[in-house]
């Protein structure tokens, strides 16, 4: 058997490097891939969101309208609840929107091109 030679070795680096690269290339690809859903379900909920708005001051102005054309509760308080239940429902697409949000930085890919801190080279462990 023949010890390996410095061009095994560099041979070796290379494919080393290549499959470095390759890794990378694909995280960064997948990333890609889910940054963009979340910012379409992003601009999906925005669109909602607005729509659910437009109901709700529909809803307020109607209530409105009724209490003051007929004075009687049933009717307005009806409508005070419908639009509540809407500006919820908005509310809780703007959460899905802010929760969504964190995947549109690619935080895996920059932790993973990000060079090591000083202690990981060392060895200690925090």
């Amino acid at each position: 058997m023949s010890t390996p030679g410095p061009l095994d070795d560099l041979s070796a680096l290379q494919r080393e490097l290549r499959a470095l690269v390759h890794d990378q290339l694909l995280l960064a690809g997948l990333e890609l891939r889910l940054a963009a859903h979340s910012l379409l379900t992003m601009i999906a909920a925005a669109v909602c969101i607005g729509a659910m708005l437009v109901v709700v001051w529909l809803g307020l102005m109607g209530a409105a309208g009724l209490g003051l054309m007929k004075m009687g509760l049933a009717p307005a308080l009806v409508l005070l609840v419908l639009s509540a239940v809407t500006l919820v429902l908005a509310g809780l697409l703007g959460l899905l929107i802010r929760r969504r949000s964190r995947d549109l930085g690619l935080p895996a890919s920059l932790r993973a091109l990000r060079p090591p801190a000083a202690s990981d080279r060392n060895g200690e462990s925090t």
